[in-house]
C-alpha cells in the first residue's frame, strides 16, 4: 500500500496559481514533489525550486499548497 498526495500551488505574494503537484511520500521519502505543468504549456507564473524551497517565478512569493487530496492504494 502507498500514499498519492495531489493538490494545487499557489503564489503566497499575488495569489496566483502556479501548477498542480503529486507527491508519493512513501515511496520516495517527504520531500517527494512531482510538478505537473498545465496542458497548455507552462504559465508566466510557476513555481521555481530555490535552496530555500519553492518560489513563485514572476514575484519571488513562497508556494504553498492548497486543496490536497490524499489517495491511499
Amino acid at each position: 500500500m502507498f500514499t498519492l498526495n495531489r493538490g494545487g500551488l499557489r503564489c503566497l505574494a499575488c495569489a496566483s496559481y502556479l501548477s498542480d503537484f503529486e507527491s508519493h511520500p512513501d515511496q520516495h521519502g517527504k520531500g517527494d514533489l512531482h510538478l505537473a505543468q498545465p496542458q497548455t504549456g507552462p504559465l508566466p507564473q510557476h513555481a521555481v525550486e530555490t535552496d530555500e524551497g519553492l518560489h513563485c517565478a514572476r514575484y519571488g512569493g513562497r508556494v504553498m499548497a492548497e486543496t490536497m487530496e490524499r489517495i491511499a492504494a
